[in-house]
């Protein structure tokens, strides 16, 4: 299997073949734009050509310059169209490249959302928002996408079985597929703009304020055969112009139902952009080979039957195609002036909008889950050193060697051998400060939340139990509410026992950082002895960190420790995690190091 760095020397290579394309095309750009401007000034040179000149000749001159600048067009918007598509891939590619270097000022950044403060884990293990877990996989070209993979991350899959199918449909992606699915979805998977579908939606869910009944289309359009007929009859001089009659009445009705047509109408042209790129991405899906891929056929199944969406929104996107008549006031004018050209279709959009009601939130589900599922697939491709957890469920248990977190960058990433079994029991983490206490904490709960989304893991091996998990890493005080950082504190270690004690299922995973360090050293002392030994024997098990080295002497507990050392006048740390209690401390000599006045 190629390892990282010979994926990003391919993709360095497929960006410079692309971008050579891109080159060729460019030129290619360049002179078909002067050639058509060539042929414009040619056709003008023949319009004003000396009257000695035939009119065949000019007949012929014109003929020749608009075939050749209809060609010309035709071709330069070919040239454009692929143009744009060498740019889109060679994005990708780049894009590819970032997120594999975890390079965060070449990663698109995901959609902007309001943190939850309540959640579990989501702010402590940095799921969300820039420079995130969220922002590093998200490959997704359209929000509900991004949405969807974000919502996995919050909420991650309690059942072995299913979490296990997941891991199944994401090895039966191909990369391939990947970058196929990004680039017809506009390439978003690259930057913004995101394609956002939800007003699709709720087009689809939404009901008239007034109903353009098919009746009403037959009376319409009866009185425009009518009134042509009186039409006639009157030029003869065989009757009176009575069609004015007819055509009063035949304006006066559709003008009632004018409010009813520019309402969808206006809805209608609005998505036309969202009902031409969802044609690219399910005609993409429709295409897809499924053979000796099980999981993929399921998923992909509605867009492969008798329903699929090519022959479902032809008829649609026709008819949203008639609208584009308003364009021309006056043929537009004159159009209706003849026929019930506006409320027919606006007639027929309601009516395809009520047959697609129910398909196109499949169809949209099942793109939105396939731009996950390819986010965490590509994750696993960029990172081939990355592996499938197992899952040893109703063991209790958790067992990892050369864990690391994903979203310290590859050289600096400091991996640990780790493993904890048996519920109920007590990891006691000591260390100095800046010695890699807190970063740990991250790194096993941010690859257990990986384990629960079916996704690969930053380590050599990994097998856990499901967990349910708490964390009390990242605590701040509350001007609103009007609480301080221990009292917060307090509010969070409240919530995690209330969440070990609850009966569940699933065993609680809790990772507590520098407990109780928000008071003096005496309460801290006797509220973390009491507190750590209220979690021993519970339905769970976790890790604390602390300075109280004093808490090391807890009856139950296991003890690790980070240690460091003085190199030149300098702490050095080398963020292994060791068995047994940290024998030193550093605070004064970090005080000492910064220039403070303190003896050492």
């Amino acid at each position: 299997m190629p390892t990282r760095a010979q994926r990003i020397a391919l993709y360095e290579r497929n960006i410079d073949r692309v971008a050579a394309r891109a080159d060729r095309l460019s030129r290619i750009d360049r002179r078909l734009s002067n050639a058509r401007l060539a042929v414009v000034v040619l056709g003008v040179a023949a319009i004003m050509a000396p009257r000695g000149s035939s009119l065949e000749a000019l007949f012929v001159a014109l003929l020749v310059s608009v075939i050749a600048f209809i060609a010309l067009v035709v071709i330069h918007r070919r040239v454009r169209r692929n143009l744009r598509r060498q740019h889109a891939w060679m994005r990708i590619k780049q894009t590819h490249i970032a997120r594999a270097r975890i390079d965060w000022e070449h990663i698109p950044r995901p959609p902007r959302y309001d943190a939850d403060a309540n959640h579990p884990f989501a702010i402590d293990l940095d799921l969300t928002g820039e420079q995130s877990l969220h922002h590093l996989l998200d490959t997704a070209s359209s929000r509900q996408g991004s949405d969807q993979l974000r919502g996995w991350l919050l909420d991650p899959l309690a059942d072995a079985d299913r979490i296990v199918a997941r891991q199944r449909l994401i090895a039966e992606l191909a990369p391939q597929f990947c970058d196929r699915l990004a680039h017809v979805g506009r390439g978003a998977a690259v930057g913004e703009p995101r394609l956002d579908t939800q007003p699709l939606l709720d087009w689809m869910a939404l009901e008239p304020e007034q109903r353009i009944p098919g009746w009403f289309v037959v009376l319409l359009a009866s009185l425009c055969i009518v009134t042509g007929a009186l039409f006639i009859l009157s030029t003869r001089g065989l009757i009176p112009p009575y069609y004015v009659i007819s055509f009063a009445v035949y304006a006066g009705l559709s003008l009632t139902k004018v409010r009813a047509v520019m309402s969808f109408w206006n809805l209608a042209m609005g998505l036309r952009d969202v009902f031409d790129s969802l044609s690219g991405i399910f005609g993409f899906f429709e295409r897809t080979r499924t053979a000796g891929k099980p999981a993929l056929a399921a998923l992909i199944a509605p867009f492969q039957s008798e329903e699929r969406p090519a022959r479902q929104l032809r008829s649609l996107r026709w008819i949203i195609g008639a609208g584009a008549l308003q364009s021309n006031a006056i043929l537009w004018g004159m159009v209706n002036a003849m026929m019930p050209w506006d409320i027919y279709f606006a007639y027929r959009l309601t009516v395809e909008r009520r047959k697609l009601s129910r398909l196109v939130p499949l169809w949209l589900g099942i793109w939105h889950e396939l731009e996950a599922l390819a986010a965490l697939r590509t994750f696993a491709h960029l990172n081939p050193d990355y592996h499938t957890p197992m899952i040893a469920l109703n063991s209790g248990s958790f067992a990892a060697q050369q864990l690391g977190h994903p979203l310290i960058e590859h050289e600096q990433r400091v991996c640990n051998d780790f493993q904890i079994s048996g519920l109920g029991q007590v990891v006691l983490i000591t260390g100095s400060n800046m010695s890699g206490k807190s970063v740990f904490l991250r790194t096993v709960g941010v690859n257990l939340v990986l384990v629960r989304i079916g996704a690969v893991v930053c380590a050599e091996s990994l097998s856990s139990d499901l967990f349910r998990l708490f964390s009390c890493i990242q605590i701040s005080d509350s001007l609103v509410e009007g609480y301080s950082y221990f009292y917060a504190e307090v509010r969070r270690l409240k919530r995690l026992l209330d969440a070990l004690r609850t009966d569940d299922p699933l065993p609680l995973f809790f990772l507590i950082d520098e407990i109780f360090k928000g008071t003096n050293n005496r309460e801290r002392l006797e509220g973390s002895r009491s507190y750590i030994a209220s979690l021993i024997g519970e339905h769970g098990l976790g890790l604390v960190t602390t300075h109280d080295l004093e808490l090391a002497s807890l009856p139950g507990l296991i003890n690790y420790h980070f240690s460091d050392s003085v190199a030149s006048g300098e702490l050095t740390f080398d963020y292994h995690l060791r068995p047994g209690v940290s024998p030193t401390t550093n605070a004064l000599r970090i005080m000492a190091l910064a220039g403070l006045p303190v003896s050492v």
